[in-house]
C-alpha cells in the first residue's frame, strides 16, 4: 500500500475530513489529497514526522516493503520520493528511524514537564 493511501486510511479510521487534516499538518487540503491520490512523489521528513505523531504511528508503518530513493532539497528541506523506499542504505533508514523516535520521546518529556509545571 502506497504511503498516500496509507495516510488516507488513518486518516478516514478516525473520521476526519482532508481540509481537517490538511489543516492539523499545516498544508493545503490540495496538497494533502495530491499526496493521498499518490499525484505527489514526494513529502518531506517534517511532515511525515507530524503524521507519525498525529496518529501515534511509527514512521516504520509507512515504509515496510516500501522504498525510497532520489533524495531531493527544497529551501534546506529533505525530502524523498515515496516511490522506491529501499534504495536508502539500511544504516540511513535506521537512523531516520531514531531520529523520529528520539522526538517521540522528547514530545512525551515535554508534556511531562509541562505538566509538572501546572502543579
Amino acid at each position: 500500500m502506497e504511503i498516500g493511501t496509507k495516510i488516507k486510511v488513518l486518516r478516514e479510521e478516525r473520521n476526519l475530513s482532508q481540509r481537517s487534516l490538511a489543516k492539523s499538518l499545516d498544508i493545503s487540503q490540495t496538497t494533502l489529497h495530491y499526496i493521498e491520490t499518490g499525484q505527489s512523489k514526494k513529502i518531506d521528513f517534517t511532515l511525515m514526522d507530524k503524521i507519525c505523531k498525529l496518529f501515534n504511528v511509527d514512521f516504520e508503518y509507512f515504509t515496510d516493503g516500501k522504498q525510497v530513493n532520489n533524495v531531493e532539497t527544497n529551501n534546506g528541506a529533505i525530502a524523498y520520493r515515496i516511490d522506491n523506499f529501499n534504495n536508502l542504505p539500511e544504516n540511513l533508514i535506521e537512523q531516520i528511524k531514531l531520529l523520529f523516535e528520539d522526538n517521540k520521546n522528547k514530545d512525551l518529556e515535554i508534556e511531562r514537564l509541562k505538566s509538572e509545571l501546572k502543579k
